[in-house]
């Protein structure tokens, strides 16, 4: 009997071997999965930017208004030619859209920010609202139009806009985390209503607020 036998069971050195190896392949998927999160925040923030200096180039060059759009209903980035006819929005044409990544929220700030990136001067964060433009008609969107004068002016109060008033906007660009209160990236796009300027602003925590920012 003892010739057909087999020992069963791992012993203690394999069952150690096996933990260690658990232990090192979560740290990797952990250290991997922030660090996707950070480039994402980045990455979008970027993408945004370009897209607002872009609106702003084309706005000063061919004298007339371009309008961005943030789509939060359809997870868009939209950049729009409002074309040469300021009193209708049939001409209104979509020149360039990105989708924002699942792994990313754009919009207000989340409420671990404890201090605007602008301290001095803080600049308009926009709330997202009813679009009433052909092409979003309908989907909650963040409105900025960049006018030939230099300006960044707000939705307005009809989709040619109607009534609209020069205002920046500080854009929240962070990670969807399991605990949306806490994102531990947080990134800040701001345009100046004045010039359009843009800056892109990265924040620095501590005891897990966030409330120093730099560029």
């Amino acid at each position: 009997m003892k010739k057909f036998s087999s020992q069963t069971g791992a012993s203690v050195v394999e069952v150690l071997i096996v933990v260690a190896v658990l232990a090192i392949l979560t740290t990797v998927a952990l250290v991997s999965y922030t660090s996707t999160r950070k480039y994402s925040a980045d990455e979008q923030a970027r993408k945004i930017i370009d897209v607002f200096d872009e609106a702003r180039q084309k706005a000063l060059n061919q004298r007339k208004t371009f309008r961005v759009e943030i789509n939060r209903t359809k997870s868009e980035l939209r950049l729009i030619d409002e074309g040469s006819n300021a009193t209708t929005a049939n001409d209104d044409t979509i020149l360039k859209k990105f989708q924002i990544s699942s792994l990313v929220v754009v919009g207000s700030a989340p409420p671990n920010v404890t201090g605007a990136p602008t301290a001095t001067t803080p600049i308009n964060v926009p709330s997202y609202a009813s679009s009433t433009y052909p092409l979003s008609n309908g989907e909650e969107k963040i409105t900025l139009r960049f006018k030939r004068n230099g300006q960044v002016v707000d939705a307005g109060t009809d989709n040619v806009g109607t009534g609209s008033v020069m205002n920046g906007a500080t854009i929240y660009v962070y990670s969807r985390t399991p605990s949306v209160n806490s994102p531990d990236v947080i990134r800040a796009v701001t345009v100046l209503g004045t010039t359009g300027d843009t800056s892109l602003y990265k924040c620095t925590f501590t005891a897990g607020s966030c409330g120093n920012w730099s560029r």
